[in-house]
């Protein structure tokens, strides 16, 4: 059945079959609270692509005996 049938049929039903396609239409668009998300990995960009010189990693060599 197409989007325009399934329209066209609305105002033929019931208040209780309209109320069962509304119930239906929530639980299709409202997130599940119960079903865990997938972990997302963000990872980092820059907004301005020239300014990636000044994220250059230097590496610093410390005397032993030094603290962090």
């Amino acid at each position: 059945m197409s989007t325009a049938e399934i329209i066209a049929e609305l105002p033929r039903l019931s208040a209780a079959e309209l109320a069962q396609v509304q119930g239906k239409l929530r639980e299709l668009v409202e997130p599940k609270h119960d079903v865990p998300r997938p972990p997302r990995i963000h990872r980092p960009c820059l907004a301005y692509p020239e300014q990636s010189k000044d994220f250059v990693k230097q590496i610093v060599e410390l005397a032993p005996d030094a603290r962090l």
